[in-house]
C-alpha cells in the first residue's frame, strides 16, 4: 500500500472516530457503527504495518494518552509516518485526543 491510500484510510478513521462524537449517547447504534469501521481500517493498518494487531509495532508504539485506546492506535498509525490528518467539523487530531481524555475524566466524576 502507497501513503497516499495509507492517508485517505487514516482521514477514513478520523471521521469514523468524529463520528462516534455527533452520536453519542443519543445514539449508541450509530457510534458503535461507526467504532468497528474504524477499528476494522486500524487493525488493517496494523496488519500491513508490522503483521500484529493491537498497536505492537516497535516502530511506532502505542502511547495511552487519551482514555480511549483504540484511537491511541489509531494515533500510533497517523505518527508512524507523520501523516497529516485534515480537520474534520471542528475537530482537529489533537481536539479529539482531548475529547476522548475529557469523556474518560468525566466518567470519574461519579465514581465516589
Amino acid at each position: 500500500m502507497n501513503l497516499q491510500e495509507r492517508k485517505k484510510i487514516l482521514q477514513d478513521i478520523f471521521e469514523y472516530f468524529q463520528q462516534i462524537t455527533q452520536w453519542l449517547p443519543n445514539n449508541i447504534d450509530i457510534a458503535n457503527e461507526n467504532m468497528i469501521k474504524a477499528e476494522s481500517l486500524i487493525t488493517l493498518l496494523e496488519v500491513e504495518d508490522c503483521g500484529s494487531v493491537g498497536g505492537f509495532d516497535p516502530d511506532s508504539p502505542v502511547k495511552y494518552e487519551s482514555g480511549f485506546s483504540l484511537y491511541d492506535r489509531f494515533l500510533a498509525l497517523v505518527n508512524k509516518h507523520d501523516t497529516k490528518i485534515k480537520k474534520t467539523c471542528y475537530f482537529s487530531i489533537g481536539d479529539l485526543k482531548k475529547y476522548f481524555k475529557t469523556i474518560s475524566e468525566l466518567r470519574e466524576i461519579f465514581n465516589k
